[in-house]
């Protein structure tokens, strides 16, 4: 694990997960109950896509540093014909999940920029994660959309040890 990452850990606690946004699409001439899934491709991502740091003074009148990491997750299937097309503006797929959540953090000092970069790309998306595979699960439940989207147990990244 590296320094930054190191640092960034000993210094974030967590405090809540919340939803900020969502948004779900369900193609107007589809009827999900009898598509079929073989002619069809998933696509997912996710991502930190904004960082907000402000600082305060506590009860004890200590200096403390409150981060919101804004990580955004989508996942939507398409049919496979479409796959090129896709990417285009205006596209309307199948089914498209998307969320907008705001992990909140406490520090007690401010984080350099490449801390705060190894922490998003190593620990934010584990702390949302279930939140997010939740959410996916009970929306494709009110939607009516079986089997739901697989969405897989969060790995952490692979490091290499550094010499």
């Amino acid at each position: 694990m590296n320094e930054h990452l190191k640092n960034a850990q000993n210094s974030l606690v967590i405090r809540t997960v919340n939803l900020k946004e969502s948004n779900i699409l369900v193609r107007d001439e589809v009827d999900l109950s009898s598509l079929n899934r073989e002619e069809a491709i998933t696509q997912a991502y996710r991502a930190v896509s904004r960082i907000q740091e402000t600082s305060f003074t506590d009860s004890q009148k200590q200096e403390v540093w409150d981060y919101r990491f804004i990580y955004t997750s989508g996942v939507r299937l398409i049919f496979s014909e479409e796959e090129e097309k896709s990417t285009d503006e205006g596209y309307k797929p199948i089914v498209e999940i998307v969320g907008v959540f705001i992990a909140k953090y406490f520090s007690p000092g401010k984080l350099e920029e490449e801390e705060l970069k190894a922490f998003c790309e190593d620990s934010v998306g584990y702390h949302v994660w279930p939140y997010w595979r939740e959410y996916v699960q009970s929306t494709c439940t009110r939607i009516d959309f079986s089997p739901v989207f697989e969405v897989p147990v969060y790995f952490m990244p692979q490091h290499q040890d550094e010499s």
